[in-house]
């Protein structure tokens, strides 16, 4: 059978072990396993009942187990230190994490119409989850997708709020006629992007994600990018920019559709996976729904990277810096003016759960 491999400059192999989970939502009184990995999976428990927020509203399925998780400490290094720190910051994008309704479905079409590989997969029966991790890449060089099926769930509420992923392949309509061949879902049809001249295309995965197609040469990160609206751009920008080290790569206005997109990253468009923020005219509030999860990054100071957010102000630590109770793996995490959260991983723990 054909299949879609979108272009990648490499790739090399890496064993994975020992891996951490961060159930910052389960009741379980019980420290993470080590088996366990880099990730926010959302328990059935928490997912009962469970409301849509606007994106002004602040997240509420958080339930810390730390005694130290309970209240925000004093800052440790001053405002423009802190500020000045970020932008040295060893920092990538490490994974998107969010939620399926068929894993076993999802993985067949990812493989199968996308061209990723399953990079690893565990089920943690006494949490009822499954995790697994597709990408074009090893997870110690590429952003990958972590998908998460909690047992019992099979549909979600992705909201108006999420975008798309974005994922850059050599040829478009090739790769569109793959995907109809297979029987997926095209929304958009290979053709110009609106106000600009990029070929592109839409297509849909089982659970509802919208994946965009960008045509684009040989590139060592063919999953791109991480589209998310806001309310008020320059918030965001200024946001990104001073409390999360992020560069403004780009940002285009087109006043004929009424929308204005900013991206964001750690490095050129084509050699990193970028968040990608869209503001539409007047519209200052969405629908989050629970279906998307977070975005995880690397960092050399889960302690400093806190510090920054709560001086810049504008977001909110909703999980204090240190270890994990129980695993080493230091991390902290925090929501943006917009309630989009966010997950800080120390780059040295990472590295180390990945041997």
């Amino acid at each position: 059978m054909a299949r879609i491999v979108p272009v990648i400059a490499s790739s090399s192999s890496v064993a994975f072990s020992r891996n951490l989970h961060l159930g910052l939502c389960s009741a379980s009184p019980r420290p993470p396993s080590p088996l366990l990995g880099l990730g926010f999976a959302i328990h059935q428990h928490c997912l009962s009942g469970i409301r849509t927020s606007r994106l002004i509203k602040r997240e509420t399925c958080i339930k810390v187990s730390s005694p130290g998780n309970m209240a925000q400490p004093i800052t440790t290094i001053g405002k423009e230190e802190a500020l000045e720190w970020v932008k040295k910051d060893n920092r990538r994008l490490l994974h998107v994490v969010y939620r399926v309704g068929d894993l076993e479905r999802t993985i067949k079409f990812y493989t199968e119409c996308l061209g990723m590989k399953l990079l690893r997969k565990r089920d943690i029966p006494e949490e009822k989850y499954t995790n697994a991790f597709l990408g074009y890449g090893p997870e110690d060089s590429h952003f990958v997708v972590e998908l998460t099926y909690n047992y019992g769930v099979d549909k979600y509420d992705i909201g108006t709020a999420f975008g798309h992923f974005g994922i850059a392949v050599e040829d478009v309509a090739k790769t569109v006629d793959l995907i109809k061949a297979k029987g997926g879902k095209v929304t958009r049809e290979p053709g110009p992007v609106k106000g600009g001249k990029s070929v592109i295309a839409f297509i849909e995965d089982p659970d509802g994600y919208k994946f965009e197609l960008i045509e684009r040469g040989p590139t060592p990160e063919p999953l791109c990018q991480v589209m998310l609206r806001v309310g008020d751009l320059e918030r965001s920008i200024e946001f990104y920019e001073k409390a999360f080290g992020m560069e403004l790569l780009r940002k285009r206005d087109n006043p004929e559709y009424k929308y204005t997109i900013a991206m964001m990253g750690y490095g050129p468009e084509d050699k990193n996976a970028v968040l990608e923020l869209t503001y539409n005219y007047g519209v200052k509030e969405y629908e989050q729904g629970n279906a998307y999860a977070q975005i995880a990054i690397g960092t050399d100071d889960v302690y400093k990277t806190a510090d920054a957010i709560k001086l810049h102000g504008g977001g909110r630590i909703t999980r204090e810096p240190g270890p994990l109770p129980g695993i080493n793996t230091k991390i902290t995490a925090c929501l943006d003016p917009d309630g989009w959260k966010s997950v800080f991983v120390d780059n040295i723990d990472f590295a180390k759960e990945l041997e």
